[in-house]
């Protein structure tokens, strides 16, 4: 299995959590994150959220892989167990993390999946580091590792 996870993020904090992340994950699926902050959509943030979302856009549709989430504040919430069904009998899994301004509608509605992690608005560092933790206890459920006890 492979999975990608893709962002639009400026700051490199919580690296030592998300890589521990990354190396357990590493046992059940091979996962790639990408990380993107450019002049472009630098540029595209001061101008309007239409030309920053559209940055967004222009970056990630060519990434999109397999089955495809995007992460959204009005996208569902999902238990652990839910997630895990997700995951589950996937080959490949692309995530994508936008930048300050969110998504289109359009992106959005040409993802296979919206998930929202919380109501609660996290910074991208963090909302990566939840993911990947998520992504680590989905597969303990699925193979019924003790972790998720």
């Amino acid at each position: 299995m492979q999975i990608y996870i893709n962002s639009i993020q400026k700051a490199k904090d919580l690296e030592e959590a998300k890589a521990r992340y990354v190396k357990l994950i590493s046992a059940y699926a091979e996962l790639k994150d990408y990380t993107f902050f450019n002049s472009k959509i630098s540029q595209a943030q001061k101008q309007s959220l239409n030309l920053a979302q559209k940055s967004y856009e222009e970056l990630f549709l060519p990434l999109k892989k397999g089955f495809n989430i995007a992460l959204d504040e009005k996208g569902k919430e999902l238990d652990s167990k839910d997630f895990s069904q997700l995951l589950d009998s996937k080959a490949v899994i692309s995530f994508f993390i936008a930048g300050a301004y969110g998504f289109s509608e359009n992106f959005l509605k040409n993802c296979d999946f919206t998930l929202s992690l919380s109501k609660l608005t996290l910074a991208h560092s963090l909302a990566k580091l939840v993911l990947l933790e998520q992504i680590y206890r989905g597969f303990c459920i699925i193979k019924k590792h003790p972790y998720h006890k």
